[in-house]
Parts: C-alpha cells; sequence; structure tokens
C-alpha cells in the first residue's frame, strides 16, 4: 500500500477512504455484471452502485496526495528528491503484482474469462509499458488507470519542484486552476468535435487518457501542497466533515445514473464536481489524522487489500455469473468471497514480498547519509 500516512504517521481515516474506494469499484462492476444479465436492482442503490467508477477518482485523489506529500518530504529531508530511488519505491510497489496479474489472465487462469487472441503480443507489449490508457485497455479494462498512474509518478517530481519554485499558495493556486481550466477545455474541444457519443468512445477518448484524468491528481496534489504550507490546520477535528461529504458524494451517486446519455455537463461539469466531492472527504482524513478510528483494523486490512482487489475483481466476474446461476443473492456472496480469496493469494504470494523489499530499501535510504540533490529538486 502507498504510505497512507500524515508526515510520517499512518493515518487511519486515509485507509477508511482507500477502504471506499475500491468498495465503490467492487459494486459498479458487480451490479454492471448483473443488470447485463438482468438481475440487476433498482432504484437509488442501483445508482450508487452504477455510479461506483467514482472510486477510480477517488484513488487517484489519495495518489496525487498521498505521492506529493512523501516526495514534499523527501525534499525537506534529503534537500531534494531522489528520483532513481522515488522511481525504484514505486516500480516494487506497483509493477509486480499487476505483470502477475496480466500474466495470469493471457494464460488463462481465470476461468470463463476470455481474452481475444488478435495480436495479443503487441497488446501485452503496450501493456508492459504502461500506455493502456491511450492505447486501448483490453486485456483486462480496470488496467487503465494503471497507465495514469505511471505517467503521473513520472511527472510528479517536476510538479513537486515546479510548484515550490512559485514560493506562494496563491500562485500554486492559479497554476492549478489553470492546468484544470486547460483539461476541461481540451475534453470540451473533443466532445464538439463528433455528434453523438456512447460510454465506449467516451472512455476511450475522455476518460481515459491521462491528460483527460488530470482533475482528481491535481486535487490530490493542491491537497498535500495546502498542507505542506500549513493552510489546513484549521480543519476540524471530528468526523462530521467527512461524514457530511460522504453524504453530499453518496447523494450525488444516487441521483442519476451517470454516463446512460452522454451530455456536456457529463464531460465538462460532472468531472470537476466528482474530483471536489473526492478531495474533500480526503481533506476531511487529512484533518483526522490525530484523531482515532474505530474498527481501524479493519479499515487497515481493506486498504492493504484494495490494490489486489482492483487488479482481479473484473476478470473474475464471468465465473462468478456462471457458478451463480441466475441467483443475485448467490452471485454477490461469491463475488465478494472469491475476489477477496484471490486478491489475498496474489498479495501475500506477490505482492508482499516486494513489499517487504520495498520498505527494507527505504529504511537502509533513511539510516544512510543525506543524498545530493537531484535534477527533480528546486
Amino acid at each position: 500500500m502507498i504510505e497512507a500516512a500524515s508526515a510520517g504517521r499512518r493515518n487511519p481515516w486515509l485507509d477508511l477512504v482507500r477502504g471506499l474506494a475500491i468498495i465503490f469499484v467492487l459494486l459498479r462492476h458487480g451490479e454492471k455484471s448483473l443488470s447485463e444479465a438482468g438481475l440487476a436492482a433498482g432504484g437509488i442503490f442501483h445508482n450508487v452502485m452504477m455510479n461506483g467508477w467514482i472510486g477510480v477518482d477517488l484513488f487517484f485523489v489519495l495518489l496525487g496526495y498521498l505521492i506529493t506529500s512523501h516526495l514534499l518530504r523527501e525534499r525537506e529531508r534529503e534537500s531534494g528528491i531522489r528520483v532513481l530511488h522515488y522511481l525504484t519505491q514505486r516500480a516494487l510497489r506497483i509493477l509486480p503484482a499487476y505483470f502477475a496479474v496480466l500474466a495470469l489472465i493471457v494464460a488463462g487462469a481465470f476461468p470463463y474469462f476470455a481474452v481475444d487472441p488478435a495480436y495479443l503480443g503487441v497488446r501485452v507489449a503496450y501493456h508492459l509499458l504502461l500506455l493502456q490508457d491511450y492505447l486501448p485497455s483490453n486485456i483486462n479494462v480496470v488496467f487503465w488507470s494503471l497507465g495514469v498512474e505511471e505517467k503521473f509518478y513520472l511527472l510528479a517530481p517536476l510538479a513537486v519542484a515546479g510548484f515550490m519554485a512559485l514560493r506562494t499558495p496563491g500562485r500554486a493556486g492559479m497554476v492549478v486552476l489553470a492546468l484544470l481550466v486547460i483539461v476541461s477545455l481540451l475534453r470540451l474541444m473533443q466532445f464538439e468535435s463528433r455528434p453523438l457519443w456512447d460510454y465506449v468512445s467516451f472512455f476511450q477518448e475522455l476518460r481515459s487518457p491521462f491528460h483527460m484524468s488530470l482533475e482528481p491528481l491535481l486535487a490530490g496534489l493542491a491537497i498535500a501542497y495546502a498542507r505542506h504550507m500549513k493552510l489546513l490546520e484549521r480543519l476540524p477535528r471530528s468526523p462530521v466533515l467527512l461524514m457530511a461529504v460522504l453524504a453530499l458524494l453518496l447523494g450525488f451517486m444516487a441521483s442519476h445514473q451517470f454516463m446512460a446519455e452522454i451530455t456536456l455537463a457529463d464531460v465538462v461539469v460532472q468531472p470537476a464536481l466528482i474530483s471536489l466531492l473526492c478531495a474533500g472527504l480526503v481533506a476531511a482524513a487529512v484533518g483526522l489524522a490525530f484523531t482515532p478510528l474505530p474498527w481501524a483494523s479493519l479499515a487497515q486490512v481493506t486498504a492493504r487489500l484494495s490494490y489486489c482487489l482492483y487488479l482481479v475483481h473484473f476478470p473474475l466476474l464471468p465465473a462468478v455469473q456462471a457458478w451463480a446461476g441466475g441467483g443475485a443473492l448467490l452471485f454477490w456472496a461469491i463475488y465478494l468471497s472469491l475476489s477477496i480469496t484471490v486478491a489475498w493469494l496474489i498479495h501475500r504470494l506477490v505482492e508482499k514480498p516486494f513489499l517487504d523489499i520495498k520498505n527494507r530499501l527505504a529504511r537502509a535510504s533513511r539510516a544512510g547519509p543525506p543524498r545530493p540533490a537531484t535534477a527533480a529538486a528546486e
């Protein structure tokens, strides 16, 4: 798991938010599978579950916050950012489990989950290069977000150095606002380029590409920068704000099924609103860093398994659908239990050994003398 900590201290409320994000994604794909089989529930609960793709935006806000916070601490501690060390840490965190699940899918290890053999070598190659946010993510659709994540990792040191060079929060805020406006304009221009949009074309052109996914990443970066500049010290130390933002987010998700029809509001207004609500959750969780969380151990376990759950849940769906035999309750029971079991296996057998290496390298790095600043530092 990315270091869910506040100034080096573990923050269980960020674990809780991360757990919410993976739950949203699991609900989205489970309900969509049932809907395609004519077994989905109706009403507001159906809307909330179908709109669970918002969980990816919540992941992105967390990613922007956690990575930026880490780099800011590194910059202060080492008088610069050690880019090679940082990228090694990120690779050990993300790539082993991803490559393992990619290999298992291509090898046919997921029952009933068929992968089109056409140009499979080429498709595997660009997935290995993490280009599936711009090229079709057609081995496991959820892999698209890893392409976005990888590009953010590469650009984050430069972004942190650039924002710190601006010297004042006012200038940094103007840059963030300008970038948000540019992303919205790019999305608007792309939207106006064709008369009709369906969800598939929307996803491939307006959702998946890295430069179209910047709002939540920038929101997370802005939260980390604001915290570093001591602008969040007045955040309440009570969970009331977090619960209020979560209620607003759930109410928005319950209002209607997003993307049922692709409109201008879906392309320009909705991404900004979703990012704002997700940023509110993360900022509220940051403010609760020293507030005890009931059931913190459960939140920590969910957060620890979240990445592997994200990787494996989708290719399990065809088998779950076949084994459930048309029963919705049985579907959910098999889907959730099987996803957790397979995710735990991937975590224990693949992810954890590399996380142990990553943690040993981090401890050794902290024990050594300060390193000279790199080109990414100010």
